[in-house]
């Protein structure tokens, strides 16, 4: 765990470092942007209107905390051997022609937490032979930090094709950050206000394994990083 003497004091785990340079601070909101995006970790898609999932699901994003964009972004490493770990609560339910999820997600060691949501619609509805192409809206913004305000969202194309109870897929998109923070005063130094917009593009290649009870679905995605999702869901 790095000390930061440099740092702003805080009581959280985010506490920014007034040498943090806007690219730095970029590159941590891209990377904690990344983490709490809120996919339902699933092949995008319309649902009946009788179909529910609830499942437990984690992201994990490649992170350098011996890099200057994380060591003056926290001021206690909440990383777990190289990676942002971030465990989550996903909810998806099929409206008929499209689906809508909800994402409660908590960052493992911080008081980071975010809630978020997605959109499913079809543009060509797969069957037989022919695949699903589907475009994915999401949103979501975190809480528990004073000092760092963070709102992601983006659009991604998804193409899968089911095969039995198998269904590869793959999506590219852009994500979007939103991001905001506070360098408390200190001294005769006044109240130092950090803020970026910004975006990155989304790769991601998915399969998910139906078993009826549970369905299993795991993926990889190249944005900031490299990251890596799972999720484990039961419904109807």
């Amino acid at each position: 765990m790095a000390a930061l003497p440099l740092a702003a004091q805080s009581s959280s785990d985010i506490s920014f470092n007034p040498n943090i340079t806007q690219a730095e601070f970029r590159k941590f909101s891209h990377l904690v942007g990344q983490g709490i995006y809120p996919t339902p970790i699933n092949p995008a898609g319309g649902a009946g209107l009788l179909r529910f999932e609830v499942g437990g699901a984690a992201t994990l994003v490649e992170v350098d905390n011996n890099a200057s964009y994380w060591r003056n972004a926290v001021s206690n490493d909440f990383s777990t051997n190289g990676y942002l770990a971030v465990p989550r609560l996903v909810a998806s339910k099929g409206l008929g022609s499209s689906s809508i999820s909800g994402t409660y997600a908590k960052v493992q060691d911080s008081d980071l937490k975010m809630y978020g949501g997605a959109y499913d619609m079809p543009i060509i509805n797969g069957g037989l032979v022919k695949p699903t192409l589907a475009l994915r809206v999401a949103y979501g913004r975190i809480t528990g930090i004073d000092v760092y305000n963070l709102k992601t969202y983006g659009a991604e194309l998804f193409l899968g094709k089911g095969i039995g109870p198998i269904t590869p897929y793959g999506a590219v998109g852009r994500m979007y950050t939103d991001a905001r923070g506070i360098i408390p005063a200190s001294g005769a130094r006044p109240e130092i206000r950090l803020s970026d917009k910004s975006s990155v593009n989304r790769y991601t290649v998915g399969v998910r394994l139906n078993l009826f009870l549970p369905k299993i679905v795991v993926e990889a995605t190249q944005a900031e990083q490299r990251s890596y999702a799972a999720k484990v869901s039961f419904g109807f």
